[in-house]
């Protein structure tokens, strides 16, 4: 019994050292990508010279101190850098409310957060700077502290889910230098939503599943694709083959009646996931097809006023971002493709080599294994590696999987790399390339397979690292992709 306490305790320390490395690396990251935007954005002249419009605008009553005047170079060097694409909707929102009917393809969790922000703890920068100003760098913190509790939270849901601390660590540290680095410091929502689902996967491995709904209807506050990540309730309460073991010996009326039970709980908790999305939806109406006459009067027509099934979001992505299936497949967006290819190419390699696994597994949703056993003992770098394929990741594949045939075929396809800045089995996939690599080491692979995994390795660290940098410079100055 003391060995076993001395055990867990030996582990809980070493779990609390690691959290604490991906906080400070996370931390050290946002510090080096703001930094490198900054100095290149003093380096480079913008493509585009949008952001003087806001900069140039009147900040009305502000105070003319020497510590206010240092306060404004500092805020309009930060929004230089971080006000971007996107960014200038939800500075906009956050400012003005929705105004246009386009800007309802931007959800409202981080404006309603900024502005809480604004009012309360930065009402000193506001009186400094002026209201806008102040309002980007609430953007800024709201983003990067959500990075770094993202990052915290995908190490605890990594260890939790593939039952490996240490390609946990790994994964999370690939979260550090994800390829989408700068949107997950910008005015952009990428990191407050990751952080959110996030906490949700995390909540429902734990069977936490009302705390695991309220994570993911505030999701639908802040992006439509968190409706998605509530397939993880019919998974874990119906689908899953261990959660009907101990029905096994009853009658077939209580098994039906358990399978009603567990159907009717599971549908209550996609609804509730939904209802972040569904009220920013009935917000979008009332306000767009009964608001002002003349305002109504231009817009009665559109679908989402006249048909129950049509979304306001839905419509202004088609509309004004021509967002559909397939309609990104013309030659001129061929360069958009190309930005996308190494990301697909990784979700690609990352699928197949878990459905190489056991693809029984996978084709019969985990209700039939092909008997493959990890097998390697728990403290070899192999077995690091082999936690990748453990059957609790299966839904994660699922999703991903799903998540790729959307992102290929109906979305803007160079988004790719900060849509799935999101999605776990990214980073558990490219932990699991270094930790084969790291394997070598212990003498578990051939010289020849070990070379291979080490340019495996290195492939997938230098895309993600160079990726994210050359990003950086290229987002704060305002050149695409974006």
């Amino acid at each position: 019994m003391v060995s076993s306490s001395a055990d867990t305790a030996s582990i809980c320390a070493c779990s609390r050292s690691r959290i604490r490395k991906v906080v400070q690396y996370a931390v050290l990251s946002r510090a080096v990508a703001l930094l490198l935007g900054a100095v290149s954005n003093a380096i480079v002249s913008d493509y585009d010279s949008s952001l003087s419009v806001i900069l140039s605008a009147p900040a009305g009553d502000v105070n003319s101190t020497a510590i206010s005047a240092l306060c404004n170079r500092f805020a309009r060097g930060l929004a230089q850098v971080v006000v971007r694409w996107d960014a200038f909707y939800f500075v906009h929102i956050a400012d003005a409310g929705y105004v246009y009917e386009q800007e309802h393809a931007f959800f409202p969790l981080l404006p309603l957060l900024m502005r809480m922000l604004n009012s309360t703890v930065l009402l000193p920068l506001a009186s400094a700077v002026g209201r806008q100003l102040s309002l980007i760098v609430a953007g800024v913190i709201v983003s990067n502290v959500s990075f770094v509790l993202a990052a915290a939270t995908l190490y605890k849901l990594g260890a939790e889910t593939m039952r490996n601390e240490r390609l946990a660590y790994i994964a999370a540290l690939m979260y550090v230098i994800a390829p989408s680095n700068i949107f997950m410091s910008a005015v952009c929502t990428e990191s407050l939503f990751a952080l959110v689902v996030f906490l949700a996967m995390l909540f429902i491995g734990r069977r936490n599943y009302l705390l695991a709904a309220g994570c993911l209807g505030i999701s639908g506050l802040c992006r439509s694709n968190g409706l998605v990540y509530a397939g993880f309730f019919i998974w874990n309460m119906v689908i899953r083959g261990d959660i009907w073991q101990g029905y096994a010996a009853n009658s077939g009326n209580r098994l039906v009646a358990a399978l009603v039970r567990r159907m009717l709980a599971a549908l209550l908790l996609v609804g509730l996931s939904a209802a972040g999305f569904v009220a920013f939806e009935v917000y979008g109406r009332n306000r767009l097809c009964n608001g002002p006459a003349a305002l109504a009067d231009v817009l009665s027509k559109r679908p989402y006023c006249t048909s129950t099934w049509s979304t306001i979001y839905g419509f202004v992505q088609a509309e004004y971002w021509n967002v559909g299936f397939l309609r990104y497949y013309t030659l001129q967006q061929l360069p958009n493709f190309l930005l996308a290819a190494p990301m697909i190419a990784l979700s690609l390699a990352g699928l197949w080599t878990y459905l190489a696994y056991d693809p029984v597994r996978l084709a019969t949703l985990g209700w039939i294994h092909g008997g493959r056993s990890l097998g390697a003992k728990p403290d070899t770098a192999d077995a690091v590696a082999a936690a990748y394929f453990g059957a609790e990741l299966l839904p994660h594949m699922y999703l991903w999987a799903l998540l790729l045939g959307v992102a290929t075929t109906t979305m803007h396809v160079q988004v790719i790399t900060r849509f799935f800045s999101s999605v776990p089995a990214v980073f558990w996939f490219a932990a699991h390339v270094v930790a084969k690599a790291a394997a070598r080491k212990e003498g578990l692979a051939s010289a020849q397979a070990s070379r291979s995994k080490r340019w495996a390795s290195w492939i997938v660290v230098g895309y993600f690292v160079g990726y994210g940098l050359v990003g950086v410079v290229l987002f704060s100055n305002f050149f695409p992709p974006a």
